[in-house]
């Protein structure tokens, strides 16, 4: 991680000692969201020592007055000396964390009551990260905690071929290998969290709690609306080095990662109305044989592959 400006203790108590997890909270301007994100933290049911570091890159007041509405114990504001940016901010907030494990959890995003209760009781030694499904949209959808013990699967690196094993929210990974790794690399932009998940997958073993507990808040205003066409060539290049670092540079790695790349740009295209050069080049990936199959069916001959 690059050296940046020092962060100020604006609220709250900075820990010594090591809880069992920090959740860290990268803010930019967003109080009325973030109120939402640091409630769902609150609310978690049961007994889980954590503490939250919000890092602010933004410095409204209203940040600090939303942060000072919860207990001063356990969440903590720091505003950043001068702007760091996005992916520089997530990398503050793990440099900030005291906790063993540690989640980066976006302003805008949520966790549900039981989030905690669900992967706490799996946490050990030889894990490199845990997270849980992830329900999508513009406004927290009402749910129900789950009413029986919730299956869980690994996601193998091979995996990541197709995409990350989560939008962002709820993944849980340890503080020192995520520091070891060198945290979210700023250079891939938004899509530093796929590659880190990633990395942290080459790591160790991941597994993904097959129960929602977490809301990932979709809207024009968010990243990849802003940047989707440059996303859209970074996502091909980093997909074909995971294709080539899982299977060789044969054939069946360019091959997957093009399929892959298709299936994103049909989506991109269905979404956005601007058709930016980038796009039409990766439509052309229908040009390769198999192109049609259903994306389905190609998944589970992956996950098939990897076990």
């Amino acid at each position: 991680m690059n050296p940046a400006p020092p962060s100020v203790l604006v609220s709250g108590r900075r820990l010594e000692r090591e809880p069992l997890i920090t959740f860290g909270i990268p803010a930019y301007n967003r109080p009325e969201l973030l109120r939402a994100t640091l409630a769902g933290i609150a609310a978690q049911t049961g007994d889980t020592d954590y503490e939250v570091v919000v890092c602010d890159d933004g410095g409204r007041p209203e940040t600090a007055q939303v942060v000072a509405e919860f207990p001063a114990e356990r969440f903590a504001l720091y505003r950043n000396q001068s702007t760091l940016g996005p992916v520089r901010n997530w990398n503050r907030c793990l440099e900030m964390a005291r906790g063993r494990w540690v989640m980066i959890l976006h302003e805008d995003d949520t966790l549900y009551p039981w989030y905690c209760s669900l992967v706490v009781p799996r946490l050990r030694d030889n894990l490199a990260a845990i997270c849980v499904r992830t329900v999508q949209g513009a406004t927290p959808p009402a749910l129900t905690p789950p009413i029986r013990p919730a299956a869980v699967r690994d996601y193998r690196p091979l995996h990541f071929i197709k995409s990350s094993m989560t939008p962002f929210p709820g993944v849980l990974f340890p503080r020192e290998l995520g520091l070891s790794l060198g945290g979210f690399d700023e250079r891939l932009g938004p899509l530093a969290d796929y590659d880190f998940w990633y990395r942290l997958g080459c790591a160790g073993r991941i597994e993904v709690v097959r129960s929602v507990a977490a809301f990932y808040r979709v809207s024009d205003s968010q990243w990849t609306a802003r940047t989707w066409p440059a996303m859209l060539r970074l996502v091909h290049l980093l997909r074909l080095r995971i294709a080539r670092e899982q299977l060789g540079r044969g054939p069946l790695a360019k091959w997957l990662a093009r399929f892959f790349t298709y299936r994103t740009a049909l989506a991109y295209a269905k979404r956005f109305p601007e058709k930016p050069a980038v796009l039409g080049r990766t439509l052309r990936f229908k040009r390769i044989p198999g192109s049609f199959l259903p994306s389905g069916w190609v998944w589970r001959v992956l996950k098939s592959s990897a076990k």
